[in-house]
C-alpha cells in the first residue's frame, strides 16, 4: 500500500502539477517506504540503456538544430515553382516538408520554423488571425513535426515509450518495417486532416499562396558549408541506423553495435572538432547536452523504473493485481478487438490525462497481456504508440499539446477542433492499419 500511495501521489503531480519536481521527489518517497534507497532509486534510473538512449536522442536534436539542416531542407522545396497560385498543394507541401524535417531529427526546429514561413506567407497575403487556413497550418506542423520524429525507431520517442515495452517484456522495437508504418500513419493522418478541412469545413483558401518574390527569397538561399555537411553526414547517419536491420554481416554487426549513441557521439563529434573562423566549435558538444536535454520527461522516465520494479516485485504484487483484473477483463475477447479498445480508449484518456503518464501506466501491462493472448507486441506497441502520440485535444495532453494553445493566432475553438480531430482520424487510420501491422512485423510473432 506504501508502493501504492506513491505511485497515485506521482500520478497526482504528473497530471496536475508539473513533471520535473513531482519525479525527482518520487525518489524520495519511494525510499519511505523501504522498498529502495534514494540513491538506488537513481541508480536503476541512471543505469537504464533507454535513460541513455533518450539523452543523447536530445542532444543529437539540438545539434542538427544549431547546424541549420532544417532551414537548408525547407527553402529547398519551397523554391520550386509548382507551388505558385496552387494554395491546397502549398498546404500540404508545408506540412509534409515538416513531417520530413521531423523524421530526420529536427522536430523542434522544423516546427518553429515552418511556422514563420506560414506567418510570412499569411502577412504577404494580408490574411487576418483567426483563419481557419492559418489555424490548421499551425496545428498541422506541430502535430506533423511530433509524429514525423515520434515515429522514427532510434528516436526519443520511440526509445522512451519502447522503454517501458521492453522492461515488462524484453522486446525492443527497432527496424524499417517501424519507421515505414509509423511514418505512412503520419502522413496519410496529416492529408486526411487536409482533407476533411477542404471538404467540411469549406474554408477559402484562394488568398493563401505563395509569392512569386517570396519563392525567389527561397531560392536565391544559399547552403553554407556546416550546413552542406550536416546533411551529408546526417544521411548516412540515418542510414547507418536503419541498414543493419535490413543486412546482416561483420560491417552491419559493426553499425549496429554502435547503435544510436554511437552514431550521435560520432555526429556530435564532427562539429564539435570543426572551428570557424573565430576558432569556435560549429556546435559545442557541451551545449548540446546542458541546452538540449529536456529533463522533464527523461525524470519522469527514470522514477518509472524503480516504482515499476517495486510494484512488479512479488512482496508488493500490485501488478500481478492489476495484470489479473485486465486479464478477466480481455481474456474473452479476440486480439484483435482487443487492439481497437485499446487505440479508442487509451486514445481517448490521454487527452485529459498526459501522454506520457498513460504510457508507464498501460504499455507493460497490457503489452504482457497481448503475448499471453497470443497477439503481436509490436503491432500492439505501434496501435497505442500513435494513440499517445495523437495527444493534443487538450491542454493537459501533453507537454507539445501547449503549444497550440498558447500560440497568440490561433484561436483556443481552433484548437479543440483540430486536436479531437487529429484523435478521429488516427482512431480510423491505426484501426485500419492493424493487418498491415500484423504483416509488417510478422518476425516477431514466436
Amino acid at each position: 500500500m506504501k508502493v501504492f500511495g506513491v505511485f497515485l501521489g506521482l500520478l497526482y503531480g504528473w497530471c496536475f502539477i508539473d513533471i520535473l519536481w513531482p519525479s525527482v521527489l518520487g525518489f524520495f518517497t519511494l525510499a519511505l517506504t523501504g522498498y529502495t534507497t534514494v540513491l538506488g532509486g537513481f541508480m536503476a534510473g541512471f543505469n537504464n540503456a533507454t535513460t541513455i538512449m533518450v539523452i543523447f536522442s536530445y542532444a543529437f536534436a539540438y545539434c542538427l538544430e544549431q547546424i541549420g539542416v532544417s532551414e537548408a531542407i525547407a527553402y529547398w522545396a519551397l523554391s520550386k515553382k509548382i507551388f505558385l497560385n496552387r494554395p491546397w498543394l502549398l498546404i500540404s507541401a508545408i506540412v509534409l516538408i515538416t513531417v520530413l524535417i521531423g523524421m530526420l531529427g529536427g522536430m523542434f526546429a522544423g516546427i518553429f520554423l515552418m511556422w514563420t514561413v506560414v506567418k510570412a506567407i499569411a502577412e504577404a497575403n494580408n490574411i487576418e488571425k483567426g483563419n481557419l487556413i492559418v489555424s490548421m497550418l499551425y496545428a498541422l506542423i506541430l502535430f506533423g513535426g511530433f509524429s514525423g520524429g515520434q515515429m522514427v525507431p532510434f528516436f526519443g520517442g520511440v526509445i522512451m515509450y519502447g522503454g517501458f515495452l521492453t522492461k515488462n517484456t524484453g522486446i525492443v522495437v527497432e527496424g524499417s518495417a517501424f519507421l515505414f508504418a509509423g511514418e505512412l500513419y503520419t502522413v496519410l493522418s496529416m492529408l486526411a486532416i487536409i482533407l476533411i478541412v477542404k471538404v467540411i469545413f469549406k474554408p477559402n483558401a484562394s488568398s493563401f499562396i505563395l509569392t512569386e518574390e517570396m519563392r525567389q527569397n527561397y531560392a536565391q538561399y544559399q547552403l553554407n558549408k556546416k550546413q552542406e555537411v550536416g546533411l551529408i553526414t546526417l544521411i548516412f547517419y540515418f542510414l547507418a541506423l536503419l541498414l543493419p536491420s535490413v543486412f546482416h554481416g561483420g560491417f552491419w554487426a559493426m553499425l549496429s553495435g554502435w547503435g544510436m549513441v554511437g552514431m550521435t557521439v560520432i555526429y556530435m563529434t564532427i562539429f564539435a572538432i570543426w572551428k570557424d573562423e573565430n576558432g569556435q566549435s560549429m556546435c559545442p558538444m557541451g551545449e548540446c547536452f546542458t541546452k538540449g536535454v529536456a529533463w522533464a520527461p527523461i525524470m519522469l522516465f527514470m522514477v518509472t523504473i524503480p516504482l515499476a520494479n517495486a510494484m512488479e516485485s512479488e512482496e508488493v504484487g500490485i501488478m500481478v493485481t492489476v495484470n489479473q483484473a485486465c486479464t478477466s477483463i480481455f481474456s474473452g475477447l479476440n486480439v484483435t478487438v482487443m487492439l481497437i479498445l485499446v487505440v479508442i480508449i487509451i486514445g481517448f484518456l490521454t487527452q485529459l490525462l498526459h501522454n506520457l503518464v498513460m504510457g508507464a501506466l498501460f504499455i507493460p501491462t497490457l503489452g504482457a497481456i497481448v503475448i499471453e493472448m497470443g497477439g503481436n507486441p509490436i503491432t500492439f506497441f505501434f496501435v497505442i504508440y500513435a494513440a499517445l502520440c495523437c495527444s493534443f485535444a487538450t491542454p493537459a495532453a501533453s507537454m507539445q499539446a501547449g503549444l497550440i494553445y498558447g500560440h497568440d493566432e490561433v484561436p483556443v475553438s481552433h484548437s479543440y477542433l483540430l486536436g479531437w480531430l487529429y484523435y478521429i482520424v488516427t482512431v480510423v487510420i491505426v484501426i485500419a492499419m492493424i493487418p498491415l501491422c500484423n504483416i509488417l512485423f510478422a518476425s516477431y510473432m514466436g
